[in-house]
């Protein structure tokens, strides 16, 4: 058993991917955006250009969301559970209801994902330009949505959940 992956390994990697797959998906937004006014302006026809950047900057928001939520950096109102952790036994309860809901809310965006896929796949609904299955695009936040279920669930079991945090800024 070994050179097996240790649990911080595993959070880093899962880290990279969501972080190398907003690059990828930012830079291929703006790109094709840029390829679109340059090609107004020439007068070319490309008009695929508009639904990839359409289709690349949805992946980039889910893969951004997926992470924020895998990393425990979202947005939050916080005033209720900053008010209530005064009192060490309400903090741990309202930590955990907190860790609970958000737990509940990336498994059920994956599995609705899943669903949309499943039926898009029954009933596609086609891209004009790229003659592309639209609902393939709910492969995103199913898979980025994954990964955050798993971030969660294996950073209970990581010591210092802020040194793996700080390693990736």
């Amino acid at each position: 058993m070994a050179n097996q992956p240790s649990t911080e390994q595993i959070l880093r990697a899962l880290d990279l991917v969501q972080v190398w797959m907003s690059h990828l998906t930012i830079s291929v937004t703006v790109g094709s955006l840029v390829l679109q006014v340059v090609s107004r302006q020439l007068g070319w026809q490309v008009d695929w250009t508009d639904e990839l950047a359409r289709f690349s900057f949805l992946v980039m928001v889910f893969a951004g969301a997926s992470y924020a939520s895998g990393k425990m950096s979202h947005l939050r109102v916080s005033v209720f559970s900053d008010f209530a952790s005064r009192w060490r036994w309400s903090g741990t309860i309202i930590r955990g209801l907190q860790w609970t809901a958000v737990m509940a809310f990336d498994s059920l965006f994956c599995g609705l994902a899943i669903m949309n896929v499943v039926e898009g796949l029954r009933y596609p609904n086609i891209s004009p330009s790229l003659g592309f299955n639209e609902s393939l695009l709910f492969l995103a936040p199913a898979a980025f949505f994954a990964i955050a279920v798993v971030q969660r669930l294996l950073r209970l079991f990581v010591p210092n959940p802020q040194s793996l945090r700080d390693s990736l800024i």
